[in-house]
């Protein structure tokens, strides 16, 4: 049996979860974005990582566009590399983006 039957957590679970812990560890909410959308731009993101080792990530670029966020993005991905993450255990950074912009 595979461990998704195993398991009654749901996708959706694991996200409310995640963001609940992020929300608590950043002190910032996710307003009403959804999981994805709320780290698409990667400032959240940026701010965790800050908040678990500050001053990791020494820039945060706030412009909204496509561009900053996915700077944001690999930031954070290199900042979790630099945690002791593998590439394997982390996301691509086109899972986060706007499928509709696809």
């Amino acid at each position: 049996m595979e461990w998704r039957e195993q398991t009654s957590v749901t996708c959706e679970d694991a996200f409310t979860e995640a963001q609940r812990w992020m929300e608590e560890v950043t002190n910032k909410s996710f307003g009403s974005n959804n999981f994805r959308s709320a780290l698409e731009n990667g400032v959240l993101l940026c701010h965790l990582i800050n908040q678990l080792k500050p001053g990791l990530i020494k820039r945060v670029n706030t412009l909204s566009t496509p561009m900053a966020g996915l700077d944001n993005v690999n930031v954070f991905l290199r900042a979790c590399g630099t945690l002791g993450l593998h590439e394997a255990q982390l996301f691509h950074p086109g899972d986060l983006q706007d499928l509709s912009t696809r």
